[in-house]
């Protein structure tokens, strides 16, 4: 450590200083800060060997800089096991396929000891080995990822892992994981805070009804994410009345599945205060999901949405609300929904008869782009100039309107015919601006027409709107 040493002589001079100047508690702060980026989990083994004094200071403050012994298939586990104090153990295991090696199973034997277990890619054999060697209680275990690449054997983890009870676990991810006896598990779990169970496989499926009673015992849960590999039928089952739980706590929702799950699911939990929401359908329509509004129980939070996205791509369609002022800043509600054709995707979006967004969304920004697909005049025409409209109604505090190049042909061309069917003071009513890409081309091509009908069409009505070029900024 250096700073400047001044006089009223020598103003210029330039000492030094040694760190052992500095008190304990100071370097102690140093530590933490160098310990609490992820994956730096073992740096303090390097700390304590600088001097007597720094492995003095490490040692003694076990909980405070939170010390963990990191074992891989690389790490001398044996060694470190007699080396160090009995800290808590966090195991990393990568590409597991077969039998673990003995270096390994020396850490597993210290089960009272393990409170983190990552497990990347691992198959169907190397799971099988993985629940021998946990299948006894793990006391101390707070965060279980476990991760399975393997396609289209799903791996299968067994009713008795961690002897049934989790009791102290705060994050659980599962992915590409069939594990049935998940439910029982959670009745232990109590204090989770993050729940993830992705690219669910068909024999790991588990019903609404009993994925909402789990969820009814996890008062601190903070993230939910529940995203099934395809899309499988909920199987005919007598479904039993469940208390709506109310999931105070949780900020962050994902869901990826049929759009029937998500609906029983939503008809037993209440979310008061989400944060970020992300749902993702298998060829559904997303402005039909009924239950969806009753996520948040509350009609007035999406009217705090001020912002819209809409992305369409080769396979899907990307919806995205966001809200950027009071006490709701930061909100953001993201839509996925898959389909084979654009067209056809189109038309079941407009033609929805239960509209997901209220007729008056409070949005007075919308962004529609299209993929790196180039959608020309006849895309424009065969999409039908009534389903553009039918979707755009939805928003009608929109004042600026944003078009990706593709897009901006086909909503132009939608414009232009509306206005020129008289269809002007309905459509788009408190619209300013309409933002294009490439605006040069449109204005040059068959679009103009379009373009020069509508803006007319509207100043005639007393509500001018400006075409202008919209010069894309990286998105935060």
């Amino acid at each position: 450590m250096q700073c400047p040493k001044t006089t009223a002589n020598h103003i210029d001079d330039i000492g030094h200083v040694s760190i052992d100047t500095l008190h304990d508690e100071v370097l102690l702060e140093i530590f933490a800060f160098c310990l609490c980026g992820h994956g730096s989990e073992d740096i303090w083994q390097t700390l304590v060997h600088v001097c007597r004094r720094w492995r003095a200071i490490v040692l003694a403050s076990p909980r405070s800089l939170n010390l963990r012994i990191v074992c891989t298939s690389e790490t001398p586990v044996e060694w470190a096991l007699d080396v160090w104090p009995p800290f808590p153990l966090v195991i990393r295991l990568w590409d597991l396929c077969d039998e673990m090696d003995d270096n390994l199973l020396a850490a597993f034997d210290h089960s009272d000891r393990i409170c983190e277990i990552y497990v990347d890619d691992v198959s169907d054999g190397g799971t099988a080995e993985l629940a021998l060697v946990m299948e006894d209680p793990f006391p101390e275990l707070t965060v279980l990822d476990i991760r399975s690449y393997e396609c289209p054997g799903p791996a299968l983890l067994p009713d008795f892992l961690l002897g049934g009870s989790a009791p102290r676990l705060r994050s659980l991810h599962l992915e590409g994981i069939a594990f049935p006896a998940l439910p029982k598990l959670l009745l232990s779990a109590t204090g989770l805070v993050c729940l993830h169970l992705v690219n669910i496989p068909l024999n790991g499926y588990i019903s609404p009804e009993a994925m909402a009673d789990c969820l009814s015992r996890l008062t601190r849960l903070n993230q939910l994410q529940i995203e099934f590999r395809a899309a499988q039928r909920c199987p005919d089952q007598t479904r039993r009345p469940l208390a709506r739980t109310v999931l105070s706590v949780l900020t962050s929702f994902a869901f990826k599945g049929r759009r029937e799950y998500l609906d029983h699911l939503l008809a037993h939990i209440h979310i008061p205060r989400p944060k970020h929401v992300k749902i993702k359908f298998f060829n559904s329509v997303i402005f039909d999901v009924s239950q969806i509004s009753q996520l948040t129980g509350l009609t007035e939070t999406f009217e705090a949405f001020d912002r819209a996205y809409m992305l369409f791509n080769s396979d899907f369609v990307h919806l995205t609300l966001f809200s950027s002022r009071g006490a709701t800043r930061g909100m953001s509600l993201k839509l996925f929904i898959k389909y084979r054709d654009s067209v056809w995707r189109l038309k079941s979006l407009a033609w929805s008869r239960r509209p997901f967004l209220p007729l008056s969304a409070n949005s007075d920004s919308f962004d529609v782009e299209g993929s790196k697909v180039r959608y020309g005049s006849i895309w424009a025409e065969y999409t039908m100039t009534i389903r553009w409209w039918t979707l755009l109604r939805f928003f009608t505090t929109v004042e600026n309107l944003y078009l990706s190049e593709g897009v901006g042909r086909c909503v132009t061309f939608a414009l232009g015919t509306l206005a020129a069917g008289g269809v002007v003071a309905e459509l788009l009513p408190a619209l300013q601006n309409v933002f294009i890409e490439r605006l040069q081309l449109l204005e040059s091509g068959s679009s103009q027409g379009a373009i020069r009908t509508f803006a007319t069409a509207r100043e005639l009505s007393g509500r001018p709107v400006t075409f202008r070029r919209w010069v894309k900024k990286v998105r935060q």
